[in-house]
């Protein structure tokens, strides 16, 4: 019996158009009714990933920031920070990389210094809220992600192949989007936030269901058995796991949990 469904937000449960699929809430209601609980699981972090489930998202569960931190209820269970030392060390490597642009995620907010113009009119519409530094060595406190933004097309060899031979060894990095690779503390991704999860609710891999589009949803689907790669997820990702789910503008998420959860009797 499924006890835990944890699905990826972006190209995952959300169509292209960043809307939840127009049954989510009725599913919701049913996994509810059964005692199945429903979390998310983002790159975002939580102001992002909370905002597409409105008043729904004061009583859901949350692994944000790849992992980084994970919300119950609104309320922070758990972070993973990098140490202040190894802050300066990753944004010392960045400034000699061209065209490398960090986002600093902090328990005190995020921060960005003059980069790219790319980068700063992404950073204009941002879904939570950044400030502007000179120096951005200077807001080393409590970091437990560096978002690292891309411009070349070319992000494997551009940034995650540098990053990872410098602190592959000591950090959790990962390619979270074709324009974002993602630093973190080494006992912080995906995977790891959702084994917490399961420890909390005394749900096992056998009774864990988790959906992915993405490389950062990897470590999610392997605390899974049934770990669903979404249609319009990459080749070489649908060949790691045995499921596959509907594409995110079908509403393939919803469609499995009825599937495989609510219509299984």
């Amino acid at each position: 019996m499924i006890k835990l469904i944890a699905t990826d937000l972006d190209g995952t449960l959300l169509n292209d158009d960043k809307k939840l699929p127009a049954d989510f809430d009725r599913v919701l209601d049913r996994l509810e009714e059964k005692g199945v609980v429903l979390v998310a699981a983002s790159g975002r972090d939580y102001n992002g990933a909370a905002q597409f489930f409105g008043d729904r998202a004061k009583d859901m569960m949350f692994v944000c920031d790849n992992g980084a931190n994970i919300y119950d209820r609104g309320r922070l269970i758990q972070t993973h920070t990098i140490p202040r030392q190894t802050v300066h060390r990753i944004l010392t490597l960045l400034e000699g990389i061209p065209d490398a642009d960090p986002l600093l995620c902090s328990t005190n907010g995020s921060y960005i210094t003059y980069g790219t113009p790319a980068f700063m009119e992404k950073m204009k519409n941002h879904y939570s809220p950044v400030t502007l530094v000179e120096d951005i060595h200077g807001q080393d406190s409590g970091v437990f992600k560096i978002s690292v933004y891309d411009v070349t097309g070319d992000i494997r060899n551009h940034l995650y192949m540098p990053l990872t031979e410098a602190f592959g060894d000591e950090l959790t990095i990962h390619i979270s989007a074709n324009i974002w690779v993602d630093i973190m503390a080494d006992t912080a991704d995906k995977g790891r936030g959702i084994e917490y999860i399961q420890s909390l609710l005394g749900a096992t891999r056998e009774q864990t269901m988790a959906f992915g589009d993405f490389y950062n949803d990897v470590p999610l689907l392997s605390k899974a058995k049934y770990a669903f790669v979404m249609d319009n997820a990459n080749d070489d990702l649908k060949k790691m796991f045995l499921y596959r789910a509907d594409d995110n503008n079908s509403g393939g998420v919803t469609k499995a949990i009825k599937e495989w959860v609510l219509d299984k009797e």
